[in-house]
C-alpha cells in the first residue's frame, strides 16, 4: 500500500487554512506557493517525469482552491467590518492640520477635500504668441549673407 501523499497534503492544507484564518495571514500565500509549484511542475514535466508532474499539478490545483477560499473569507470579513474600522487614514478635524514628529516630513494625514474647493486656473492653449510656424520665418537662415 503506497503512502497517501495527496491526502496528507490536503490535511496539512486544511490545517494551514484554519491557522491562516485564525491568525490573519495574507490570503495570497497559497496562490504564490501554487505559482512556484506550477513552475516546478513544468520543469519536472520537461525532464520526462509525467507521473510526478501530474501529482504536482494536483497540488497546484489544491493550493489555488485554498487561496480562492481564503480570499473569499477575507472579502467577507472586510465587508462585515464597520465603514470606519478598516480605514487607517482618517481626515483631520476641521481647522486643524496633522503634524508629524519627524523633522523634514510633511503632514501625514491631509484631507483632499480642501483641494476640491480651490479654483484651478484654465490654461489657454490656443493662443498664438508662442506659435513657431515655418511660414512666418525667413526663407534663408540668419547666418546666410548675400
Amino acid at each position: 500500500m503506497p503512502f497517501p501523499y495527496v491526502e496528507v497534503f490536503l490535511g496539512l492544507l486544511v490545517v494551514y487554512m484554519g491557522f491562516s484564518i485564525w491568525s490573519g495571514l495574507d490570503s495570497r500565500y497559497p496562490i504564490a506557493a501554487a505559482l512556484v509549484l506550477l513552475v516546478a511542475t513544468a520543469v519536472v514535466d520537461a525532464t520526462g517525469n509525467v507521473a510526478i508532474a501530474n501529482t504536482l499539478a494536483e497540488y497546484v490545483f489544491f493550493l489555488l482552491g485554498a487561496g480562492v477560499v481564503l480570499l473569499l473569507i477575507d472579502h467577507v470579513r472586510e465587508s462585515r467590518r464597520p465603514s470606519g474600522a478598516g480605514r487607517s487614514l482618517a481626515p483631520p478635524t476641521e481647522g486643524k492640520t496633522a503634524e508629524t514628529t519627524e523633522p523634514g516630513k510633511g503632514a501625514t494625514d491631509q484631507s483632499l477635500d480642501s483641494v476640491e474647493q480651490q479654483s484651478i486656473p484654465v490654461v489657454d492653449a490656443s493662443s498664438d504668441q508662442h506659435e513657431y510656424d515655418e511660414q512666418h520665418r525667413d526663407a534663408e537662415p540668419d547666418w546666410h549673407e548675400n
